[in-house]
């Protein structure tokens, strides 16, 4: 009397279905590595920005919206995030011969204090632009809420990061402030912002 064991008989592929699988498989990875590509190109397109009345030209990320309208000569913003939104805000200002960096960025503390929620500086350090060129740094951080009295939005914990330097008798601010959740990732953009500004 034979008893069955439960075990399946092993199945035999054949060379043709072995090679099927295998060129299946490579279509799957190469499919995943395209759409990862074209993922990150999207993401990564860049727009140009040109002011000929300012000197400046710089590139910023495509789906970023532009705004050339306040005090300041341009600013980009990233609408896409859902809490406080990523901006870089270039400006300019006259200065004197003997004015200094720290002098403009104790300026812009004052001025900040006053209108954002318990601002804080964190810090000053040296930063090299990308042609080589000396600039300062100064790191700080406040609250940002909702402006709009009849929605209740969560407050945000808002870092920004201040480089300026003096050229030509003339001061450039850059001014990068994002959400603390995001703070350190949007840095990347940030830096490469900088290095494709010239003025």
């Amino acid at each position: 009397m034979e008893f069955e064991t439960g075990r399946s008989p092993a199945i035999q592929l054949t060379p043709r279905q072995r090679w099927a699988i295998a060129i299946t498989y490579g279509l799957i990875v190469l499919g995943l590595a395209l759409g990862v590509n074209l993922r990150d190109g999207s993401l990564n397109l860049a727009s140009d920005y040109r002011n000929l009345e300012a000197g400046i030209s710089a590139k910023y990320p495509a789906r970023w919206l532009l705004e050339e309208s306040g005090p300041f000569i341009f600013r980009v913003r990233d609408m896409a995030y859902r809490g406080f939104n990523t901006l870089i805000e270039v400006s300019a200002a006259p200065v004197g011969s003997d004015t200094t960096e720290r002098n403009l960025l104790d300026q812009l503390t004052l001025q900040r204090s006053q209108v954002l929620i318990d601002y804080s500086v964190l810090g000053y350090e040296d930063y090299r632009l990308a042609d080589g060129s000396a600039a300062i740094s100064m790191s700080y951080s406040f609250v940002s809420r909702d402006s709009n009295p009849f929605l209740e939005g969560v407050s945000s914990i808002v870092y920004g990061l201040d480089i300026l330097t003096i050229r030509r008798g003339q001061a450039l601010i850059v001014a990068f402030r994002a959400d603390a959740a995001i703070y350190l990732r949007e840095l990347d953009t940030l830096r490469w912002f900088v290095q494709n500004l010239e003025f």
